[in-house]
């Protein structure tokens, strides 16, 4: 007797507001039987109002799969599976086996998200070969808390190549795998785009340092309650009235959009969409880096800026202040546009200025990475709404 498909639970994290009027705190009103999950329906209260929704993604309604499934689908083959091997995975974890042509459908719907599709042929042809399990390397560091420190192998070895070769490698790399994958191969290949600036000269430093960081990452610094914390900084070396903040959409937004909705809690929220976007976007490098600054580093940005980043704390009786520390975690790693990008994910991001702790993980980066400078880095903090973008050169105070 053949055995019967799991059924994938349904989202239950609670609604704050409805998405047609704004009204705050909807009602539970049961559940939606679909073919393959069940889905939680919730109701506003408002009488001019009433709707009935079930909080999926706007571009995941009416399917057929549930939602976690499709996205696993879409990582598993970002990450170099081929479409038979995905549709196996996926066979095994949810006793589920949708089609290739289902597959290919759900890739095509998402193009700004799954950029890396681009780069997954000539990943596939690196030398020494890099198998999907081996693409993404992930250490758990033992901090104040569990963080997952995570970096992508193989995004960064092609990013690390001159554009040239980037090229060539790409171009025929997707040919060669045109008879082993068929149409999903040809598809990549006439998507393979011509690399428009050299982005090596900032990825080959990033990928040393990522490469480090599990022997060079000093844990009991990160223990210590005395380092200071990036949200926890006053933004007293923030220069207002210089600062330009751009706010936009762009395809961290659209990641959130589609992953958070189908997030059970808010504790899984950072986690999925970082392990999402590591995976299937091309600039996303990195997720949960570790990044410290030591009394004599913060010493020498302060004398060299001509300003106080960490208040200096004395005691009563003594001529010294207390040795300083920072310490942070970066939640994305990005280089693109010839820049490297930090990111960081912050819901309600309209109203939350996170500028100081955002700052000082730039400038933390410039000592950990030498060949880096203010000039290449642009900071940014995002959620599904919206994205604030600044440099980071600017926000600083000039030293008077």
């Amino acid at each position: 007797m053949p055995s019967r498909a799991r059924k994938p639970a349904h989202t239950v994290k609670q609604q704050t507001h409805c998405p047609f009027c704004g009204a705050p705190r909807p009602l539970r009103a049961g559940t939606r039987k679909k073919k393959y999950e069940t889905a939680q329906l919730w109701q506003c209260h408002t009488p001019k109002c009433l709707r009935t929704y079930a909080p999926d993604p706007g571009g995941l309604r009416h399917k057929t799969y549930p939602l976690k499934v499709i996205l696993d689908g879409i990582m598993l083959f970002c990450l170099g599976y081929t479409a038979e091997e995905t549709i196996a995975l996926l066979g095994s974890r949810y006793s589920l086996r949708p089609s290739r042509l289902t597959l290919q459908r759900w890739l095509d719907e998402h193009p700004e998200l799954t950029t890396y599709r681009r780069l997954r042929a000539a990943a596939r042809s690196l030398k020494p070969r890099l198998t999907p399990q081996a693409s993404i390397r992930a250490i758990k560091l033992y901090h104040r808390q569990v963080y997952e420190f995570a970096y992508h192998r193989a995004k960064l070895a092609l990013l690390s190549r001159p554009p040239a070769a980037r090229k060539t490698a790409g171009a025929g790399a997707s040919m060669a795998k045109h008879a082993a994958s068929g149409g999903t191969a040809a598809r990549e290949r006439r998507t393979t785009p011509h690399p428009h600036e050299d982005v090596s000269r900032l990825a080959a430093p990033v990928a040393a340092f990522l490469e480090s960081v599990p022997k060079t990452c000093p844990h009991g610094l990160f223990t210590d309650d005395a380092a200071a914390r990036g949200s926890q900084l006053a933004a007293d070396f923030i220069d207002q009235e210089k600062l330009i903040v751009i706010e936009k959409q762009n395809a961290a937004t659209a990641a959130a959009a589609l992953i958070i909705p189908s997030v059970g809690s808010n504790y899984q929220r950072h986690p999925k969409l970082q392990r999402f976007m590591l995976t299937a976007d091309s600039s996303t490098v990195a997720i949960e880096i570790p990044v410290w600054l030591t009394e004599p580093e913060i010493d020498a940005l302060e004398r060299q800026r001509g300003i106080e980043l960490i208040p200096k704390v004395t005691p009563l009786d003594a001529t010294t202040h207390f040795p300083r520390s920072f310490t942070g975690h970066l939640d994305f790693l990005q280089v693109r546009n010839g820049a490297v990008h930090i990111l960081d994910y912050k819901p309600g991001a309209r109203t939350d200025k996170p500028l100081a702790q955002l700052v000082m993980y730039a400038l933390a980066l410039t000592v950990r990475i030498p060949d880096l400078s203010l000039f290449d880095i642009k900071c940014a903090w995002f959620d599904e709404h919206v994205y604030n973008e600044f440099f980071p050169r600017s926000a600083l105070r000039r030293a008077r």
